[in-house]
């Protein structure tokens, strides 16, 4: 029997999903931020993509309850 994680009926490699949006900002910075204890609507291990989010929590007293992973 064959292997069909990497390759469907037709031949071709699987695509993988993302959220377009959430990777264009993470390409634009060159990281993400993961939450390291939990505050307002994030738990520990959240990973946190959108740009303006971002700019946000690193610009107030929040930025402490994260930190930068590349991405």
């Amino acid at each position: 029997m064959a292997d069909t994680d990497d390759v469907n009926a037709s031949g071709s490699t699987a695509s993988v999903s993302a959220d377009s949006s959430s990777a264009a900002a993470a390409a634009s910075l060159g990281f993400i931020l993961v939450t390291r204890i939990a505050f307002a609507d994030y738990q520990v291990g959240d990973e946190i993509t959108d740009e303006d989010e971002i700019n946000d929590i690193l610009a107030g007293e929040l930025a402490v309850y994260v930190i930068k992973r590349a991405a």
